[in-house]
């Protein structure tokens, strides 16, 4: 006995060159939202708190000279990143130049995602600053209270081709034409980025002579970068089925894998205060850093999906 081959709700016929009718199954236009979730980023939190102890607490210098602070890592392991998705599915069949392998699909698909700013690493306490060169030996050597902060946020989009297989059968049809898609996809990423430092002390008294005031160290200083490429590469698993007509539900599991150079730009300033805004000393922070990026996000997505 020979089963009739498995035809999905939707599919049109064609004739071929031998005047045979066969049954072309339809393209899709997918519209998908969801979530990615952001895995902690330990190459980008050695970074940060390389440029803190550099810029920030200015551990290696002479004037201003930090010490004393504990500097702690971001705590929670990912972040939830809003996520959007637009894809059309072309089976080979439709296309001349690709064989007709039935369960397969040429996918094109564009993909948007937004993170919200989250913190890379903080830290509270007592800064102490030491400075050999300043006006009063009473201001050599001060403790401060505040905080320090590092946050950053980024968004992206990702231009993506790949290949899919949907997997079904004549039982499977009977559950409103339910199928399972596995696919695999690359492109890039134009990503867009920023990294922001904060150093917050609380402003201290210092009674010496001419020189009795309050004082206070500041600093503020971004770190950003704008349309860097990356390679990405992405696996979903997912299931589709029949809503009403033409237009289907998918729900589908995915994870894209990352891989780049972040190109930061710093700029900001580091200085310290007396009185009202009265600035006894002042440095601009600038330069460049390339930052390597290597990254997974897992994600979730619904999608309508409906044929055409």
């Amino acid at each position: 006995m020979v089963s009739q081959p498995v035809v999905m709700q939707g599919e049109k016929s064609a004739v071929d060159e031998k005047g045979t009718k066969a049954n072309l199954r339809p393209s899709y236009f997918n519209v998908y939202l969801g979530s990615q979730m952001l895995l902690a980023d330990a190459t980008g939190a050695a970074a940060a708190r390389s440029f803190t102890n550099a810029h920030m607490l200015r551990s290696d210098e002479v004037i201003y000279k930090g010490s004393g602070a504990t500097i702690s890592d971001a705590t929670g392991q990912f972040t939830f990143a809003p996520a959007i998705r637009l894809e059309w599915e072309l089976p080979f069949e439709r296309v001349r130049i690709l064989p007709s392998w039935r369960i397969f699909s040429l996918l094109m698909s564009f993909d948007g995602a937004y993170s919200p700013e989250k913190s890379v690493l903080s830290s509270s306490g007592n800064f102490r600053y030491q400075n050999a060169q300043a006006q009063h030996v009473a201001l050599t050597d001060l403790t401060y209270t505040g905080t320090l902060t590092a946050t950053e946020r980024h968004y992206g989009l990702s231009p993506m081709l790949g290949v899919q297989i949907e997997l079904t059968n004549a039982t499977m049809q009977g559950w409103r034409g339910f199928s399972i898609l596995m696919r695999v996809a690359g492109g890039v990423t134009l990503q867009t980025g920023q990294r922001s430092f904060e150093l917050a002390l609380n402003p201290q008294y210092v009674s010496a002579g001419s020189y009795s005031d309050n004082y206070v160290i500041k600093s503020s200083v971004t770190q950003a970068y704008s349309m860097a490429f990356l390679a990405v590469g992405r696996a979903d698993l997912g299931v589709r089925f029949k809503l009403s007509g033409s237009l289907h539900m998918i729900i589908l599991g995915s994870a894209t894998f990352s891989y780049g150079i972040l190109p930061y730009d710093n700029y900001g300033i580091f200085q310290e205060q007396a009185g009202q805004n009265k600035n006894i000393y002042q440095k601009v922070v600038s330069g460049t850093a390339d930052q390597e990026y290597m990254g997974i996000a897992p994600a979730f997505f619904l999608a309508l999906s409906t044929a055409i």
